[in-house]
């Protein structure tokens, strides 16, 4: 029996596996309809030896997640994934954009499987938003009324899960904004609203429209208010969020534009990249980076060989891809920028820096 490694021994605490490719929206951030792999699946075997590799109990270990760039709820095998992980020991978290929720069955499946973590990507609080950035032709007031059926059943049946549903919000406003456009970085995804006070009316119509939807969700506008501005100050993994059931919260969350990757002009090199999260998706391919949506990271095949032999082949690297001293391609893009003038301001900024730490060091 091959001993279990602990993930964080490779500098990662999260472990997300793409089951299956493909989703049900197109929206404007994401890079699913950009990928070149269509209609493939992980099999039952790969999952599974994937899984039992991993040691459930590493201090360090956040939970894995059955996710890439894919709806993972539009693979039925989800559900028994979720109930083998969780007879591992291991949290697991299902994210899901919740259009899946007009399916009695699947909501009943969900709500059976019972995972630690669910986090609904609701993204967007108007329909005029829905309709411009999710690239579906689908009622906004459906689908916000199905997403709050299943938050009715999660909490009439005193589900164990936490629930988040998350709101898009880049974070920045005023004289950051303007000096970001100015110089031409990134300011998050342009589809979404650049300031909470942008989103504040919208959210405290969305919470008044859920808690008169069940009796079960509270609507109390000063709290609202307050955690909306701790929100400014909070990184999302940090926020507490806004409870409006015992299990439930919203949260304002960054969201990436996740075509970077493709669309940034390149850096001539980066400082380093901390990413958390090991994934494996669904062609089998193995990357250090969740937004290597076409494979080109990739440190090898668990088809074709095991992920305690890929992890260990390529422990330099993953190191070097942290520290900054190995940058392919992509990651020149990634840490990029969305305009030329941008991506020179980010070469100009890094030779500074490290001009300025060779200095310290030869004078230490």
């Amino acid at each position: 029996m091959q001993d279990k490694i602990k993930l964080s021994d490779y500098s990662f605490s999260v472990l997300q596996i793409e089951t299956k490719t493909g989703c049900n929206m197109k929206c404007k951030f994401c890079p699913e309809p950009l990928r070149k792999v269509k209609g493939i699946t992980l099999s039952d075997d790969d999952v599974y030896k994937a899984i039992d590799v991993i040691d459930a109990h590493d201090s360090k270990l956040e939970y894995l997640c059955f996710s890439g760039y894919n709806e993972p709820l539009m693979d039925p095998r989800i559900f028994k994934f979720i109930e083998y992980a969780k007879g591992k020991k291991f949290g697991v978290l299902i994210p899901t954009n919740g259009l899946l929720f007009n399916s009695d069955e699947v909501k009943e499946k969900l709500i059976e499987a019972e995972p630690t973590y669910i986090k609904i990507s609701f993204h967007t609080l108007t329909e005029e938003a829905f309709l411009k950035s999710r690239g579906i032709n689908y009622s906004f007031k459906k689908y916000k009324e199905n997403i709050f059926d299943f938050l009715r059943l999660a909490a009439e049946r005193q589900y164990s899960s936490e629930i988040d549903i998350d709101v898009a919000c880049n974070f920045v406003s005023g004289a950051r904004l303007l000096t970001l456009k100015l110089i031409g970085l990134p300011r998050g995804d342009p589809s979404v609203p650049n300031s909470t006070r942008e989103i504040k009316q919208d959210l405290l119509a969305f919470i008044k429209e859920l808690s008169e939807y069940h009796n079960s969700f509270i609507f109390d506008k000063k709290d609202i208010i307050r955690k909306l501005k701790l929100a400014e100050d909070k990184r999302y993994l940090e926020q507490s969020g806004i409870s409006i059931n015992k299990n439930i919260k919203i949260k304002i969350k960054p969201f990436s534009y996740g075509r970077r990757q493709s669309d940034f002009y390149k850096v001539n090199r980066h400082l380093g990249c901390s990413t958390r999260i090991l994934t494996i998706y669904a062609t089998g391919s193995v990357s250090p980076c969740c937004l290597d949506f076409n494979d080109r990271l990739s440190m090898g095949n668990i088809k074709e060989e095991s992920l305690v032999s890929i992890l260990d082949r390529n422990r330099d690297f993953i190191s070097g891809i942290r520290n900054g001293t190995i940058s392919p391609e992509v990651c020149k893009r990634c840490h990029g920028a969305p305009t030329r003038r941008g991506a020179l301001y980010l070469n100009v900024r890094t030779r500074l820096r490290n001009f300025i730490q060779t200095g310290k060091t030869q004078l230490g």
